[in-house]
C-alpha cells in the first residue's frame, strides 16, 4: 500500500525559470517527495550564462568537500546570484563608456538588491551568499567590507565561478575572454579578490574537464598534464573577490 506524502516534514526553497515570461517562480518544495507546496513570488529576470555558472559552482563545492545538500544549495545561489541586476538601469548595465562614481554605486547595490528578493525564510541561506558574493578576503569588496573568513565559504565559491562566467561572457562594454585568460585572472587574484583555494579548487575541476574533452579528441595529447583527482584538500585557504583585467582594489570589476 502506497502512503501520499503529507509535505509535514522540512521544505526547501527552490527556483523555476519560466522562459518566456522571462520569470523565476520561487518555491516551496517537500523535502520528502519534491513536490511543490506553495509559489513564495515571482521576479523579473534574465539568466544570461548562469547555467554555466551552476554547474561548475557546483564541482567546486564537490572537490571542496561540501555535502551534497549543501552542494545543491550553492548551485542555487549561483544560479540566483545577479538576480539583482534586473533593478539596475539598462542604461548602466550596457553602458559603452567608464562608469561614473553615480553609476558605479548603483552596481554595488546590486548584492543587497538580489539579496532582498529572495525574502522568504526558506531561502536564509542563499540570501546571505548572495549578500555576499562580491565581497573580498582583503576587505576591499563590497557591501560591507568583510574579511577572509567573515565570508562564508559558499559565497566564495560563488564568487569565483560568477567571475569566470562574467569574463568568458561578451558584454556591450567589452568582448569576452578565453578560458586560459580568465583562469590567469583568476591566479592572479587569488589570496586577495578571490579565496585562494577556492580558486584552486576551481582550476583543478575545470582542467579536468578540459582532460575529458581532449581524450574524447582522437588527436590529444597523451602527454597533457593531468589535475589530481578530487576531492581537493591541499591548498592554504585564502581569500576573495571579483572580475577585472588586473589585480586593482577598485571599484566592482563586472556590471552584472
Amino acid at each position: 500500500m502506497t502512503v501520499a506524502c503529507d509535505h509535514s516534514g522540512a521544505l526547501n526553497g527552490e527556483a523555476r525559470y519560466l522562459r518566456e515570461a522571462g520569470q523565476l517562480r520561487l518555491v516551496l518544495v517537500c523535502d520528502a517527495c519534491g513536490a511543490e507546496c506553495a509559489e513564495l513570488e515571482r521576479i523579473g529576470y534574465r539568466p544570461d550564462a548562469r547555467c554555466v555558472d551552476g554547474r561548475l559552482a557546483e564541482l567546486t563545492g564537490r572537490e571542496l568537500g561540501l555535502s551534497e545538500p549543501t552542494i545543491a544549495r550553492v548551485r542555487l545561489a549561483a544560479l540566483l546570484c545577479d538576480v539583482g541586476r534586473d533593478q539596475i538601469p539598462l542604461e548602466i548595465l550596457n553602458k559603452q563608456g567608464p562608469l561614473n562614481n553615480q553609476e558605479w554605486a548603483q552596481i554595488r547595490r546590486q548584492p543587497e538588491l538580489g539579496a532582498a528578493l529572495l525574502s522568504d525564510v526558506s531561502f536564509d541561506d542563499i540570501r546571505e551568499w548572495i549578500r555576499c558574493h562580491h565581497e573580498r578576503p582583503d576587505g576591499r569588496g563590497y557591501p560591507r567590507g568583510l574579511v577572509g573568513d567573515q565570508i562564508p565559504l559558499e559565497a566564495r565559491i560563488v564568487a569565483v565561478t560568477d567571475a569566470y562566467t562574467a569574463m568568458t561572457s561578451d558584454r556591450p562594454y567589452r568582448a569576452a575572454r578565453n578560458h586560459q585568460d580568465a583562469c590567469g585572472e583568476l591566479r592572479c587574484c587569488a589570496g586577495s579578490q578571490f579565496d585562494a583555494a577556492v580558486v584552486q579548487a576551481f582550476l583543478c575541476v575545470t582542467a579536468r574537464r578540459d582532460q575529458r574533452r581532449a581524450l574524447a579528441t582522437p588527436d590529444s595529447d597523451p602527454g597533457r598534464r593531468r589535475c589530481p583527482p578530487g576531492p581537493y584538500g591541499t591548498s592554504s585557504p585564502a581569500k576573495r573577490s571579483i572580475s577585472r583585467p588586473s589585480c586593482q582594489p577598485s571599484p566592482p570589476t563586472s556590471r552584472s
